[in-house]
């Protein structure tokens, strides 16, 4: 298996939420949050496994579908076996020219789209909702998908830029276009070299966190926060462990066509993706537990904690805090949890003033890599959209094209030139919602993302596995197919993904109903949960 699937299999398992998990705990604790994010884990090691295989049946359908058509066209294609006579060498070339495909035998007027069918052999999103769903549910697959990548695709925008721009030391309003086009430019335009350069970027992003979370495990042996644990209060990080940890089926397509269709490279492809999760799921584990060291859960731990008395610290060192840094803080101002770290070491640890710079470049970088990847894998599902709808209804525009630019179709194709424009314009809606600064929309965007993330796997995704067992795709050849045992487990994914969808829709409900004049005028009206919204917008900017 090639060095550039296998470091992409990673990067596309880094893509998971990192500041803005420890914020989503600021009432549950520690432990609650582990045990609901180690049960996250096996299911989507599970959904990994069966994933790969519906990958697998996508391209032999491909294959097979690619292969009917080539026998068509021999069966078809007229074949003169009779010499021509000629009269001069003019008579000869014209008809040369005019049979210059017959050394291939397929390049006639039917067949001059093999070529194009075999180059876009890769299965992605939008064709799995074509071959595995009904056309109803394929076209709301197709929906819920494009509402998905450009709600990341904003989340990302907000909280890439707010990282860089606190490093310039500007404001994010003017980093939002740099940010949006410099690296969509990149995607639309280099794609083969974002490729490899993401890779590095994922590699240095995955030092910077093993460094960043040994630091400040360092830091927080000083400072030595007590944390507590309440699971009445795990929905929350129950729910952000989804996010964290399930944009992987989105960005699996874009992985899987990097490789051959063999059995070894697909197993080492599988082995990647689950090496990464894995990966991830430590170093999110591990970052939150170096952040409950140091941040506090709630302002009264804050000023309540006592003193570590097996700390070399003062024993007054609690007293200095400042009152209106914590995680619940955080969370109801919409922060990052990167920021009350940063706080506290900047204002109480100031020889670790390092730290607090590390953890703003790690945060940049992890972001841009995360736009950089998700990008990609937006891009080649509406790639795959444009295509389908070019096989069905658009054939008509090559010629259109042709006729508009004779003398640059060849550089630029019709189909290639749409799809650019279909990507182009899926950006430029995410750099005018981004750039509106939606912090209205905040809340909205967390819900769109955790609602038809889960949504897409608990549901949609589950259904094309069932139908991929079904009689009419069992005799298709798979190098890497999944034992019926451990398809049976199957089951697990609607059972947890669309509890967390109907949790998630409670937990809205209860939320808006504090917002009616029929609520109890005597309660505190509680604000809208921010954090979430943050969280949503870097549940890729993780490990």
């Amino acid at each position: 298996m090639s060095s550039l699937p296998l470091s992409w299999g990673f990067s596309s398992d880094f893509l998971f939420l990192l500041e803005g998990l420890p914020v989503t705990i600021a009432h549950a604790g520690m432990v609650p949050f582990l045990i609901s994010f180690l049960v996250g884990f096996c299911v989507q090691a599970l959904l990994i496994y069966l994933f790969v295989e519906l990958l697998q049946k996508c391209q032999a359908m491909q294959l097979e579908s690619l292969k009917t058509g080539v026998a068509e066209c021999i069966v078809m294609s007229p074949v003169n076996i009779q010499s021509p006579t000629f009269t001069d060498d003019e008579e000869e070339e014209e008809y040369e020219a005019d049979h210059a495909g017959a050394d291939t035998g397929l390049l006639q007027p039917h067949t001059l789209t093999l070529q194009e069918q075999a180059e876009s052999l890769q299965p992605n999103l939008h064709l799995l909702g074509c071959l595995f769903l009904s056309q109803p549910m394929s076209y709301a697959f197709s929906c819920i998908l494009l509402f998905q990548f450009i709600s990341i695709g904003i989340s990302y925008v907000l909280a890439g830029s707010e990282a860089c721009a606190a490093l310039l030391h500007v404001s994010h309003v003017y980093v939002i276009p740099a940010f949006t086009w410099i690296l969509t430019l990149a995607i639309l335009l280099a794609h083969s070299v974002i490729q490899p350069v993401t890779s590095v970027l994922t590699f240095l992003k995955g030092i910077l966190l093993i460094i960043t979370v040994a630091v400040t495990f360092v830091v927080g042996s000083e400072v030595g926060q007590q944390s507590s644990s309440d699971f009445s209060q795990m929905g929350k990080p129950f729910l952000m462990g989804t996010v964290a940890l399930g944009g992987i089926v989105n960005v699996m397509p874009l992985l899987f066509s990097q490789i051959s269709h063999d059995r070894t490279q697909i197993l080492w492809f599988r082995r990647a993706v689950l090496g990464g999760l894995a990966t991830c799921t430590v170093l999110n584990v591990l970052w939150c537990w170096a952040v409950l060291h140091i941040v506090p859960q709630t302002s009264s731990a804050e000023v309540a904690a006592p003193p570590n008395n097996s700390s070399p610290r003062p024993p007054s060192d609690h007293a200095h805090l400042p009152s209106n840094i914590s995680l619940e803080d955080s969370e109801k101002a919409g922060e990052i949890a990167t920021i009350p770290l940063t706080k506290i070491i900047v204002q109480r640890y100031h020889t670790y003033w390092w730290v607090a710079e590390l953890i703003q470049v790690f945060i940049a970088i992890s972001v841009t890599v995360s736009f950089l990847v998700m990008g990609s894998a937006m891009k080649h599902t509406l790639d795959g959209l444009v295509s389908s709808l070019w096989a069905w209804k658009l054939q008509g525009l090559t010629e259109v094209w042709e006729r508009l630019f004779p003398n640059h179709h060849h550089m630029c194709s019709a189909r290639s030139f749409v799809k650019g424009s279909v990507s182009l314009l899926a950006f430029g809606i995410i750099f005018i919602v981004s750039a509106c600064d939606p912090r209205g929309f905040v809340v909205m965007l967390d819900k769109v993302v955790s609602f038809s993330l889960n949504t897409e796997v608990g549901l949609f995704v589950f259904i094309m596995l069932r139908e991929s067992r079904e009689q009419r795709f069992q005799h298709l050849p798979i190098p890497l197919p999944v034992g019926s045992c451990t398809f049976s487990f199957s089951w697990l994914l609607p059972t947890y993904f669309l509890f967390a969808v109907i949790y998630d829709v409670l937990q809205t409900l209860a939320e808006v109903s504090h917002y009616f004049p029929f609520h109890s005028l005597t309660e505190e009206t509680r604000p809208l949960n921010l954090t979430e919204s943050v969280t949503a917008a870097n549940w890729t900017t993780s490990v």
